[in-house]
């Protein structure tokens, strides 16, 4: 059955797309209920990173369910419609990609705009827009060139090709190239590394990060300095300070 499945691993949660006889393609129903546990995820402070990844080993999203989309082709390029792929960009809480296999068009995006990549050996990722005729959407031109050369971004969305784990982590895309079996374990450590630290903390990282990419490095200078003071007085410093001070783990609230 087609759906999107999700559980709770302490303060991570982690979100399953499952429709293996279709290389886990989304179908619109899908699509929403992605973007639901997403929403839910963000809503709730106890959830401190979400991992999104495939079921099986073969591929962690084809994309669009290539059959619906021919009787509504709306869906392809409607905003609203793909929000659920692009909204790990603009969410709080930090999310990562446990990419097992396939990332292609759909797959790709959502994977791209996750803040981390972990990668099995043999996954791969594609935009095959150009070869079908679409244009490549959902950050495929606006982000990808923000995480890899430009050149090796236009390569890819030109020509379509499939392109390696490896080959990805050689040009930043990937962050961890993982063992066979491992993607998974390695994400979740990952995870529960980031969310042992203070969440605004890594809240206003990814902000500052995403303010760079928008409106260059003087922006992110004054964002540094301007929320860096206004943090120092929050609890979660004073935690900080304390915990390292007494050689203890801190707990942030």
């Amino acid at each position: 059955m087609a759906e999107i499945h999700s559980r709770r691993d302490g303060s991570l949660l982690i979100v399953t797309i499952a429709n293996e006889a279709k290389r886990n393609a989304f179908t619109h129903a899908m699509t929403q209920a992605l973007g639901s546990v997403l929403e839910e995820a963000e809503a709730d402070p106890e959830v401190r990173c979400v991992l999104l990844t495939g079921a099986g080993d073969k591929a962690f999203s084809s994309g669009h369910d290539l059959s619906e989309l021919l009787s509504d082709r709306d869906h392809a390029a409607d905003e609203a419609l793909n929000a659920p792929f692009c909204r790990p960009r603009t969410m709080t809480t930090p999310t990562i990609a446990v990419v097992n296999g396939a990332a292609h068009a759909g797959g790709f995006i959502l994977a791209l705009s996750c803040d981390l990549r972990v990668c099995a050996e043999t996954a791969n990722f594609a935009a095959p827009g150009a070869r079908i005729g679409l244009l490549p959407i959902g950050g495929q031109i606006s982000r990808l060139p923000a995480l890899v050369p430009f050149g090796f971004a236009y390569e890819m969305l030109a020509t379509g090709r499939r392109v390696s784990a490896a080959e990805a982590c050689r040009f930043g895309l990937v962050n961890l190239l993982s063992a066979p079996g491992c993607a998974m374990q390695d994400g979740l450590a990952i995870g529960r590394q980031i969310a042992s630290n203070s969440p605004r903390v890594v809240a206003a990282i990814k902000r500052g990060l995403n303010l760079r990419i928008a409106e260059g490095e003087a922006a992110a200078t004054r964002f540094e300095w301007a929320e860096g003071g206004r943090m120092q007085s929050e609890p979660d410093a004073d935690e900080g300070v304390r915990a390292f001070l007494e050689k203890r783990s801190p707990v942030f609230q």
